[in-house]
């Protein structure tokens, strides 16, 4: 301990940073928000939204804050994906990063550049750029960790508008699992769940035999299911 009652470390310190994975769905593509870095390392690279960690402040606020500096983005759901810590993920030094996934509805998807970065872009998650650092690795990671999200937690349905329909929710399905759903299997399943109620029709869709049924999440059938799961 040094003077005062202060303590003093006697072990090397490393820098760390946080580092963010925003995942958007538009109707047809699974999207995942990179920024064009507009100094070096990786000048010019598409990276995830991130930076160092303030003094005082956690590593979630560290995500949160840089997220919205960089993008303009502010979304309530936050999920940690995982450390990285491999020696040479970073030129500048030893530097580890805890990323963070965090997912926005179609209606909150436009993401402005500021701060440090270039330009803020969508990608499908399947037609990505070569990424800095090691944020190919962190990508694989939160997408596993998506699609574990998506078996134990309501997240899906913040990644669809309030009113959606039953093919729209499969096409999501389909882009985070990277595997087709037999139709009919996948709707009588989230049919009979009781998660899903139907939005009533107006009397011009009624008329017609093409207008597909819409649904909303229904967050207290999904308590009621997540309870009886529980019980068993």
């Amino acid at each position: 301990m040094g003077e005062k009652g202060t303590y003093q470390y006697d072990y090397w310190r490393p820098a760390v940073t946080a580092d963010v994975v925003v995942f958007s769905f538009d109707g047809t593509r699974l999207n995942v928000l990179l920024i064009k870095r507009g100094h070096e390392p990786y000048k010019d690279c598409w990276a995830f939204p991130g930076g160092f960690l303030d003094e005082n402040e956690t590593l979630e606020e560290a995500a949160r804050r840089e997220l919205k500096e960089e993008t303009g983005l502010t979304p309530k759901f936050f999920n940690e994906v995982g450390s990285f810590s491999d020696l040479d993920r970073d030129p500048r030094g030893r530097t580890i990063t805890v990323a963070f996934a965090s997912v926005v509805r179609p209606n909150q998807i436009r993401a402005v550049a500021g701060d440090d970065a270039k330009e803020a872009r969508w990608f499908d998650i399947h037609e990505m750029p070569r990424l800095a650092f090691d944020h190919e690795k962190i990508c694989r990671m939160a997408l596993w960790k998506l699609r574990l999200a998506f078996i134990n937690s309501p997240v899906a349905f913040l990644l669809l508008d309030d009113i959606f329909t039953l093919p729209e929710m499969q096409r999501l399905y389909t882009h985070v699992f990277c595997k087709e759903f037999d139709r009919r299997n996948f709707q009588k399943k989230f049919l009979s769940s009781g998660i899903l109620t139907p939005v009533a029709q107006s009397d011009e869709e009624k008329k017609s035999p093409h207008s597909p049924i819409q649904y909303r999440f229904n967050e207290a059938g999904y308590t009621q299911l997540r309870e009886k799961m529980l019980r068993c």
